[in-house]
Order: C-alpha cells, then structure tokens, then sequence
C-alpha cells in the first residue's frame, strides 16, 4: 500500500517581491490506527492475546510518561527516541533564568534510522478530487 497525496495551493513572494503560486503535495489520512487495531494485529502475529497487549500498550504509555517526567528520555529500538523540549522566555543574563521560568513545550520524537529509511522507500499515489456535492458515508 502506498501513501496517497493531495495538492495544495500556496500564494508567496519571491526573492523579487512578485507573488508566485506554487504547487505543494500534502499528506492526506485515510484512517487512523488505534491501539485496540494494533493490539489485534500483533495478538495475531504473536502468542499473546489482545487483552495482553492492550495491557501493555497501556503500561507502556503510563512508563513513558513517568520516565519523561523524570527528566529522561526513552528510546524503543526499531521505533525512536521519545523525549522533552522546555522553553523560557529570553532574558538578558543567564542568571536570571530560573525552574519556575521554564516550561515542557512538547513531547520531542526522533525517529530510528532503520524506520525513517524504511519511509523514505514507500509509494506515493495521488488523491483524485471528488467530484462536488458527493457526500461520503461511514
């Protein structure tokens, strides 16, 4: 299966100040995944039931938070390095930065070498338009 695209207009300037328009490929979801699908497909794969990795997606959700909080940061082989970016204000010494001014902006994810390669090989298919007025089901 190949990830599917669509097309996106964006008006800009260029290095001469004249607006140009450019064409943009732009991700589209189809479905999102969750936990119980993932659960089912690897109790499938594996001996463990569903229940048993529902169970351990869990537990490993709560531990990552719990070892994030902790100032770590948590790396699963195959899959990335899970971490924390903090924020402040800027000041003007160092000296005036202290814990209370600085604050958890986001969970950071860096990818594994072998994951990001294996996207980089994937297939690209284009999104055709629908047609106007085409009302689509669940």
């Amino acid at each position: 299966m190949s990830k599917v695209f669509g097309i996106w207009k964006r008006k800009f300037k260029d290095a001469q100040g004249n607006e140009v328009e450019k064409y943009f490929a732009c991700p589209k979801t189809l479905k999102i995944v969750d936990e119980e699908v993932l659960a089912r497909e690897v109790s499938e794969m594996s001996s463990f039931t569903e229940s048993d990795v529902l169970g351990m997606i869990n537990a490993l959700s709560n531990r990552l938070e719990f070892h994030l909080k902790q100032g770590s940061s948590v790396n699963l082989k195959k899959i990335g390095v899970f971490g924390v970016w903090i924020t402040s204000e800027g000041f003007d010494s160092p000296k005036e930065i202290n814990p209370k001014k600085v604050r958890a902006s986001k969970v950071t994810f860096r990818p594994d070498r072998g994951l990001v390669k294996s996207i980089k090989e994937m297939k690209f298919d284009n999104l055709p338009k629908l047609p106007k007025g085409l009302v689509a089901k669940k």
